[in-house]
């Protein structure tokens, strides 16, 4: 196992006699795969990439048995992982602690772990899970003054004894994979990633974590602060992609009902979420008119299906069609 930060206990896996370990591969391309162990029970493959500042695994298993595997952590880290492929969901837990956890397919967790050594179980089956270990000093406070979450979640961890592990789960939407796609993109293109866009990166998973407002105290963030983070979310998911907002996925990603925070934003600013969301995707329709002076381009990149429901929501909002806007607001050249 090449990872600085953890590395699989060969003794302890069950099914271990009789497996065949791969030979010792001290340099590898990039991303290669590497078997760990192969038999008629088990089987273990691993991708692994480390640059600079960040480290990258991906694991593809096949059981046929009840498994066991063992992870021994060298230190204090926290962990973005993501469940790709599988039936069933892994069984995961600390050797000093009872309490177990369950991480379902086609679901992510952002957990932060002591010193320790983790338990997972597989039942029989196929699985691929992929997974970033984030530096102890990117978690550095004096840099994280814009990022509440994380800093909140990272702050109230370090409190807790050594046998505690935090963990935040989330479910893998589109705009998940999408972020976990373009931090493994960077990864593989740049020798090193500015923390910036890293903290970002995880920032906008944690908007989506199911459970992403509860804190130590049980206690859930005041209404005032669940719209500010509803129309902070809103802003980023326009001015980052291409899809359509919906609102119904903004309440979800915050753990409310849609009316109920459609309820809490008018109460707040006076005008419906809805209309908050119009006036940001309006922005984004009238910047992306002026640099690509291309309907057609700008329905694409505003989330619309066609050319006519463009038209249809510009002209509500502004009583121009996009050409008579670009019309009215395009200075002639003397």
């Amino acid at each position: 196992m090449q990872s600085k930060s953890f590395h699989l206990i060969e003794a302890n896996m069950c099914l271990l006699a009789g497996s065949t370990p791969t030979k010792s591969i001290k340099e590898r391309l990039p991303g290669s795969r590497k078997r760990l162990f192969y038999n008629s029970s088990i089987k273990i493959f691993e991708e692994y990439l480390s640059i600079e500042n960040l480290e990258s695994y991906s694991y593809t298993i096949e059981v046929a048995t009840h498994t066991a595997i063992n992870f021994q952590i060298h230190n204090p880290q926290t962990h973005l992982l993501y469940h790709i492929d599988g039936r069933k969901a892994v069984r995961y837990g600390q050797c000093q602690s009872r309490e177990e956890y369950l991480f379902p397919p086609q679901h992510g967790v952002f957990l932060y772990v002591p010193e320790t050594i983790i338990n997972v179980y597989f039942e029989p089956g196929n699985y691929h899970i992929q997974g970033f270990t984030l530096p102890v000093n990117l978690i550095e406070f004096g840099e994280l003054a814009e990022f509440g979450f994380l800093t909140e979640i990272i702050a109230t961890n370090r409190l807790k004894p050594r046998q505690y592990k935090a963990s935040i789960g989330f479910i893998a939407s589109q705009h998940t994979r999408r972020i976990l796609r373009d931090l493994t993109i960077e990864l593989g293109n740049k020798p090193l990633i500015p923390k910036i866009r890293i903290l970002r990166k995880i920032e906008d998973l944690l908007y989506l974590c199911k459970d992403k407002l509860l804190i130590a105290g049980r206690q859930l963030y005041d209404p005032d602060l669940i719209v500010q983070q509803a129309r902070l979310l809103i802003s980023k998911c326009i001015a980052e992609s291409d899809d359509l907002v919906r609102i119904k996925n903004i309440a979800y990603a915050l753990n409310i009902q849609p009316a109920y925070l459609s309820y809490l934003h008018k109460e707040r600013f006076g005008i419906t979420i809805m209309k908050y969301r119009n006036q940001e995707l309006l922005k984004k329709a009238k910047a992306r008119l002026h640099q690509n002076r291309s309907i057609k381009m700008s329905t694409i990149e505003c989330g619309f299906k066609n050319e006519s429901s463009f038209c249809n929501f510009f002209k509500k909002q502004t009583g121009l069609t996009p050409s008579g806007y670009l019309l009215a607001t395009t200075i002639p050249e003397e």
